[in-house]
C-alpha cells in the first residue's frame, strides 16, 4: 500500500473525534439527532481547522439511514458503506477555486433536479466557496433560496468577508475556531502513541504545536517533515530544528539573555551562529518575539525559568523590547539585506541603556513601580505611571478626556448600536447575533443590563450555539465592555420564540428586517432611476421602454 500522509491516514470519522470545535460539533450532532436539517451552511475559518472534514462527517450523518443517538453515522447503511469507499454519486465535493464561473454553477443548478440515487439528500459541498465570481453568485441564488427539498448546500471558506451578504443571510454560519496550543500539545501525543513515535524531550511538543499555529493540518504536515528527516530514529531538538528549519531554543535562550544583560558579542556570536545553520531571519525574530512575549507574562511568576535575569528588568523595558522588535521587523524583512539589518536591529535593543542611560534609569523605574504596586495599586489594576517614560510639559490625561468620557457617559446605549459595535470586534459574532433578535426594549439600572433575545424555531441552531458555555462568556464580556459594566452585572435570557409569541411580539429577526431594508431601499433606487428626467427623455427620442433594472451589490 502507498504511503498516505498523516494528515489524510488521522483523518477524523465521527463528531467527537474532530479538535477544538466543540460549539459546531455539538450544534450539527443535534441537528441530525433531531432532525432539522438546514437547506445551506456556511463554514468559516482558517486553514486546517477541520471545515471540509466536518462537511464530509455532516453530509454523511444527513444521509444515514439510522444515525446514531450521539448524531454520527451509523456507517453500515448503504449511504455510509457508499461514502467510505468513495463511491457516492449524492455527496458532491467541488472545488470553488477552480470551478468558479457562472457556466459551471448553471450546470450544479441543472443537476439539482435530479433525486438521490440513494437516501433522502443529495449534498453538494462547494469548498473555497468565496473563489466564485460575482456572476456565478447570482446564479446561485434563487436555487440557494427555494431549492429542492433533496438538495443541501455546505459551503467552506477561509474568507467569509468576500462571499455576498445574500449568500451568508441564506445560510446556517458556524466559524472555526484557531485550535489552542493545549489542545494540539495532547493532540500531537496521541499521534505519537498511535504512530509509535519517541520524541525525546517534552518540550519539543509545545514546539511542533507552535509551528502549528492553530492548525490541525499544518501540525500534521509539520510532524511529517520531521518523520521524513528522522529515518526512524527517536525525535530530538537536534532532528527538529534541521528537519524544520527552525531555531534552537537553546541559542534562542542565549540570545534573550544577552540582549537583557546588555552582552553585544553573545548576541551577535548566537545570532550568526543560527545563520550559518541556514536558520531564516523570519523564525529567527518569530521565535524571539515568542521568548519575550512569555516573559511580559510570566514577569512575576518566582517559578519562572528566567526569573534570574528578570530581576534588574522593568515592564516599561520589556515592553519597550518586544514593542521595537515587533515595530522594527517590518523593515527587517523588506530590507535588501535582511540579515546584516537584523543584528543591527538586536544591537541597538542589547545596546539600549546607553542610549537611554541621559533621559531615564531603567532599574530606578523598576524599584518606582514595585512601590508603587506595594503601596498603592490594587493587585489586578493597570496603572499609568508603571508604563509612562517621565516626559517634560506632560499634561495629566484626567483633564484632557474627562469632558468627553462625561459625553460618552450620557449616550443612551441600545440593541443596535451595540451589534454595530461587535461587527468591528467579531463579525462573525455580530452575524449570528442578528439571527435572532431582542423582544423588547433593553433594560438598563443600577444593578446591570437585562436582555431578553428570541429565536425562531427554524434558527435554533443559533440559539444552541449561543448556549454553548465559552460563547455565552464572550458575548457577556462583549457586552459588558460596551455598557460598561462587570459581566456579572449583565443578564441575558435566550428562548426560542413560538408562533404565539411572534404574532405577540410582532417578531422579526435582525438579519429578515436588515433584508427587508435591502428590498426596500432596492426598490426605491430603482423608481429614482424610472423617474429620472434624463431617462424619461431617452425613453422618448428612442421610443423605447425599460425593461429590466439590474443593481449592483
Amino acid at each position: 500500500m502507498t504511503y498516505q500522509v498523516l494528515s489524510r491516514k488521522l483523518r477524523p470519522k465521527a463528531f467527537q473525534e474532530v479538535i477544538g470545535q466543540e460549539h459546531v460539533v455539538r450544534s450539527l450532532s443535534n441537528a441530525v439527532r433531531v432532525k432539522k436539517i438546514g437547506h445551506a451552511y456556511l463554514f468559516s475559518g482558517t486553514r486546517g481547522v477541520g471545515k471540509t472534514t466536518v462537511a464530509r462527517i455532516f453530509a454523511k450523518a444527513i444521509r444515514c439511514d439510522a444515525p446514531l443517538s450521539n448524531g454520527n453515522p451509523c456507517n453500515t447503511c448503504r449511504p455510509c458503506l457508499d461514502f467510505n469507499v468513495d463511491n457516492s454519486m449524492d455527496i458532491i465535493e467541488i472545488d470553488g477555486a477552480s470551478n468558479n464561473s457562472v457556466e459551471n454553477i448553471r450546470e450544479l443548478i441543472a443537476n439539482v433536479q435530479y433525486l438521490p440515487a440513494t437516501g433522502k439528500y443529495r449534498i453538494y459541498i462547494i469548498d473555497e466557496v468565496h473563489m466564485l465570481s460575482n456572476s456565478a453568485f447570482n446564479a446561485l441564488l434563487k436555487t440557494l433560496e427555494e431549492p429542492p427539498e433533496h438538495v443541501i448546500f455546505i459551503f467552506a471558506t477561509t474568507e467569509p468577508h468576500k462571499i455576498p451578504a445574500t449568500i451568508i443571510s441564506r445560510s446556517q454560519r458556524f466559524d472555526f475556531k484557531s485550535v489552542s496550543n493545549n489542545d494540539l500539545v495532547k493532540f500531537i501525543k496521541d499521534v505519537a502513541a498511535k504512530e509509535r513515535i519517541h520524541f525525546g524531550d517534552e518540550n519539543i511538543y509545545y514546539e511542533i504545536a507552535t509551528l502549528g499555529n492553530g492548525s490541525v493540518r499544518d501540525t500534521l504536515s509539520v510532524i511529517d517533515q520531521i518523520l521524513s528527516y528522522a529515518d526512524g530514529s527517536d525525535i530530538t531538538e537536534e532532528i527538529l530544528v534541521h528537519s524544520v528549519g527552525m531555531a534552537k531554543s537553546s541559542s534562542i535562550k542565549l540570545i534573550a539573555d544577552g540582549i537583557l544583560r546588555g552582552n553585544v558579542q553573545t548576541v551577535s556570536g548566537q545570532y550568526r551562529h543560527l545563520l550559518e545553520d541556514n536558520i531564516s531571519v523570519q523564525n529567527i525574530l518569530r521565535s524571539l518575539l515568542n521568548l519575550f512575549f512569555s516573559m511580559i507574562e510570566k514577569i512575576d511568576d518566582e517559578n519562572y525559568e528566567h526569573r534570574e535575569i528578570l530581576q534588574d528588568i522593568s515592564f516599561p523595558e520589556l515592553f519597550w523590547i518586544y514593542e521595537i522588535l515587533a515595530k522594527d521587523s517590518i523593515w527587517v524583512l523588506d530590507s535588501i539585506d535582511a540579515h546584516k539589518v537584523f543584528e543591527i536591529l538586536l544591537q541597538k535593543i542589547t545596546r539600549r541603556r546607553d542610549f537611554f542611560s541621559t533621559g531615564f534609569n531603567w532599574v530606578d523605574s523598576k524599584k518606582k513601580t514595585e512601590t508603587v504596586n506595594e503601596q498603592e495599586a490594587p493587585q489586578d489594576n493597570f496603572h499609568e505611571e508603571n508604563y509612562t517614560l517621565p516626559l517634560e510639559n506632560t499634561e495629566p490625561i484626567e483633564d484632557k478626556f474627562s469632558e468627553r468620557l462625561l459625553e460618552v457617559k450620557e449616550v443612551k446605549k441600545n440593541w443596535d448600536d451595540f451589534i454595530y459595535f461587535l461587527y468591528t470586534k467579531s463579525p462573525a459574532s455580530a452575524s449570528n447575533l442578528e439571527q435572532g433578535n431582542i423582544v423588547k426594549p433593553l433594560e438598563i439600572n443600577a444593578n446591570g443590563v437585562y436582555i431578553e433575545l428570541g429565536f425562531k424555531e427554524s434558527e435554533k441552531v443559533f440559539l444552541d450555539y449561543l448556549n454553548d458555555t465559552s460563547v455565552f462568556k464572550k458575548l457577556q464580556d462583549n457586552l459588558a465592555d460596551y455598557f460598561h459594566k462587570k459581566p456579572g452585572e449583565i443578564h441575558i435570557k435566550l428562548f426560542l420564540v413560538d408562533e404565539i409569541k411572534k404574532k405577540e411580539y410582532n417578531f422579526q429577526s435582525r438579519a429578515e428586517i436588515n433584508q427587508e431594508k435591502l428590498e426596500e431601499d432596492r426598490e426605491s433606487k430603482k423608481q429614482q432611476l424610472l423617474n429620472d428626467e434624463n431617462i424619461k427623455e431617452a425613453q422618448r427620442l428612442f421610443g423605447v421602454e425599460v425593461d429590466k433594472i439590474i443593481l449592483k451589490d
